[in-house]
């Protein structure tokens, strides 16, 4: 006899590695460092071998498998407690239960069994006394059904019993192990189908118009159904424009069906069961497979969005900063004008004006008279302040600013070499209204605010877009149909591996960066603010161990994307009591930070604050000692970590060449950080702004006219680009010449369609 299991009966790695294809074994190992509290940006630098090189997306797949087998694994231990204060545990259910590896699966498996339910057919067979006339069955004996008429209230007939018994058979086949496995593979198919047609409501209503008109009349197989389809069907339906149907493919039913007689196959009565198998099938178990069918397409294509929105998101994050320049932002309006903010190299605003550069409807001589002092007020702000670059917002009215700044550049108004550039200013207005808002800019007007946003997101983007939620950033699709938390916490994670990577001088960085990086909360990074105003700045590494609230694991996770520059803390070091020591450190020509000879002292001085020079890298502390060795037998200095000849020397080198004992990942990581000069960006690998001097106009378009222009949103039908038109051009799927773009790129199409609905555009070739 079968004993009855209290929990599940699979590995939480196995099952893993089967759904997202990867080997077993760094699943486990991944599984084993997340419940260990390892972070994922951590483990995607600093545990590469033990995870194959995995990606941070493919990190985050497995994080969330292991969350939602986690959840599972406790469901399916009080759905067996459950049950079985019912009375209604059998060892054939338990090991049902104990096999489910989706909460969809364990749904259908309990769906009879919850406590506040009206007992199911079967439970009430079973309380007749049939549960015995069932095993029988089952085993292969003979039953006289007869005799049973009469031994319960509820068996009045032969009818009765055979119908009470056929329906504990139901609930045997239903909830098989191998009937659940085949019904679940047969859910992931993909040659099932989806028919949509126009719901009665719809049909019944004057307005037969509808944006989900191509769906009115649409059949697909599963496996050809692309996500947005799916997502558009689920919203069709859902506003009651739609009707949806789900078909098992009929091979499919009859490997089902068959699989359900094997059950069986011992009952002796032929009719018995084919009747109990045909109505086991069509009542309960395609009806549960159309549902799966469903709910599997639907995670699927949730998964994908957030994945497009994840993607955008750090693309937008890491968009490669403009360094070095003063810029004039303009968050462009009609009835309350254009909102102006100067910013200087830091970010920091010289000056903010109100002006009105164009007028919707006709221009009157009064208004053109307004139009030109206000114009004249931009050339007045060139002369005082010397800003060549113009960023503009892409809201309303910022194609007629565009075709303004233009012009006023076609005509000298402006200064020579002065550019433009437009920004996409989504969530400026929601950050204008935040707290954070309020202590960075307490003297401005909210409207002036978003201007300065707008500046910033050219000058420094990922500081910029990290003080908003980044749900405001809207760079995905179907958004609002995704279940918000998921979504949170997967772009959550995003934000951290973007800010993480890109790494924070930890004697400059602000609270929202900070709180930010891998392994630290706000707290925390509270306190590590707090404690550099307290000593003026920190030294070295070590000495975030001694604050409170910064434990071993946290210290482990975050210390390897801090930075502690050398170079400021000879050139301003403060002590405990805000006293200033003056040094003597400059820029080379190569914009590197270096000591100049001049400076006196400056080598003993760090000596005295105990400084390490691995500090401003990104080599891990627990890696030091290794790094330290490799120069020592190079014949090379750690006081020359980011010189060129340094860098030279270092990119000469092979992992082979680390004689301390570690892992090839290790390896790698202290080459590849070594090799870098240490004012490296890690986000000069991403796509930066394009810079414009004219617009372009759409009178004047042609198809086959080639263009440049900047991605600015990637769903999976296609990429979005902005061209410099009102409406952004569309490259679908079909069109994008077997090449992946991501948000930001900078591309060169050419128009293939122009009509009301807007241009369609072909890919060419990605620009960067």
């Amino acid at each position: 006899m079968n004993s009855i299991r209290r929990s599940k009966t699979w590995q939480i790695s196995a099952v893993i590695s089967d759904i997202l294809r990867e080997d077993e074994r760094y699943v486990k190992n991944v599984e084993t460092l997340l419940r260990s509290d390892h972070t994922l940006p951590f483990i995607a630098r600093y545990r590469k071998e033990m995870t194959g090189d995995m990606s941070t997306e493919k990190l985050y797949k497995i994080k969330e498998q292991v969350n939602r087998l986690d959840n599972l694994s406790k469901k399916i231990e009080k759905s067996i407690t459950d049950i079985e204060k019912l009375g209604s545990l059998t060892p054939q259910l338990s090991q049902a239960i104990s096999s489910c590896t989706s909460t969809a699966m364990l749904e259908q498996v309990t769906a009879a069994y919850k406590p506040d339910k009206k007992k199911s057919k079967a439970e009430q067979a079973k309380n007749a006394g049939l549960g015995s006339v069932a095993e029988q069955l089952i085993n292969g004996y003979q039953i006289d059904f007869k005799s049973l008429v009469g031994t319960h209230a509820n068996l009045k007939s032969v009818k009765n019993v055979v119908e009470g018994t056929k329906d504990i058979l139901i609930d045997i086949v239903r909830t098989n192990k191998f009937v659940l496995e085949w019904c679940e593979r047969v859910s992931k198919a993909k040659d099932n189908f989806i028919e949509c047609s126009m719901s009665k409501s719809k049909q019944e209503s004057d307005d037969k118009k509808d944006k989900f008109d191509q769906y009115f009349d649409f059949k697909r197989n599963t496996g050809s159904l692309k996500h947005f389809q799916v997502m558009a069907i689920n919203r069709g339906e859902k506003l009651k424009a739609l009707s949806v149907k789900i078909n098992i493919a009929n091979h499919a039913e009859n490997v089902i069906k068959r699989e359900c007689m094997k059950v069986l196959s011992k009952v002796c009565d032929n009719n018995l069961r084919n009747e109990t198998v045909n109505d086991a099938c069509s009542r309960l178990i395609f009806p549960m497979v159309c549902r799966r069918i469903r709910s599997s397409l639907t995670e699927g294509a949730v998964e994908s969005s957030i994945d497009v929105f994840a993607d955008n998101l750090k693309h937008l994050l890491l968009t490669r900063p403009v360094k070095g320049i003063s810029i004039m932002a303009l968050d462009p309006g009609y009835k309350h004008g254009c909102k102006v903010a100067v910013l200087d190299k830091q970010g920091n605003v010289l000056k903010t004006e109100v002006v009105y550069l164009q007028l919707s409807g006709s221009v009157t001589k009064k208004a053109s008279r307004f139009r030109n002092q206000d114009e004249a007020k931009l050339q007045k702000l060139q002369a005082e302040l010397g800003f060549k670059t113009i960023a503009i917002g892409n809201g309303t009215a910022c194609r007629e600013t565009e075709t303004t700044i233009a012009r006023m550049i076609k005509e000298k108004m402006l200064r020579e070499g002065t550019k433009y550039t437009v920004v996409d200013e989504r969530g400026a207005s929601v950050y204008s209204v935040t707290p954070l808002a309020q202590q960075e800019l307490p003297n401005l007007d909210t409207n002036l605010q978003s201007a300065v946003s707008l500046g910033r997101r050219v000058l420094e983007p990922l500081s910029e877009y990290v003080k908003i939620e980044p749900q405001h950033l809207g760079v995905g699709q179907y958004q609002h149909d995704i279940a918000q938390k998921k979504l949170s916490t997967r772009l959550e994670d995003t934000v951290s591996e973007a800010v993480s990577f890109t790494g924070l001088d930890i004697n400059t960085c602000s609270l929202h960066m900070l709180q930010k990086i891998a392994g630290l909360t706000k707290a925390r990074a509270q306190a590590i603010l707090d404690t550099r105003s307290s000593i003026g700045h920190f030294h070295n590494r070590e000495q975030i161990k001694s604050i409170k609230g910064i434990g071993p694991k946290s210290y482990e996770q975050c210390i390897g994307f801090l930075r502690i520059y050398p170079d400021q803390l000879t050139g301003s070091s403060n002590d405990k009591n805000g006293n200033e020591e003056a040094g003597a450190a400059v820029k080379g020509k190569t914009g590197k930070r270096k000591l100049t000879s001049s400076s006196t002292g400056t080598k003993s001085k760090l000596q005295k604050l105990d400084v390490s020079f691995l500090d401003q890298t990104s080599v891990h502390p627990e890696s030091y000692h290794i790094a330290r060795t490799l120069l020592r037998e190079q014949g090379l200095r750690q006081e020359e970590i980011g010189s060129e000849a340094f860098v030279a020397a270092m990119k000469q080198l092979k992992p082979g060449d680390i004689t301390e004992e570690c892992d090839e990942g290790t390896k790698h990581c202290i080459l590849t950080a070594l090799s870098q000069r240490t004012d490296t960006d890690y986000r000069d690998q991403f796509a930066r702004p394009i810079f414009k001097s004219n617009v372009l106009c759409a009178e004047s378009l042609t198809v086959g006219t080639e263009l440049e222009g900047r991605v600015s949103n990637v769903t999976h039908f296609g990429a979005f680009v902005d061209v410099g038109l009102e409406r952004d051009g569309l490259i679908h799927i079909s069109k994008m010449n077997r090449m992946t773009v991501c948000l930001g790129n900078r591309v060169k199409v050419r128009v293939e369609k122009k009509d009301h609905k807007g241009i369609g555009l072909y890919l060419l070739e990605i620009l960067g």
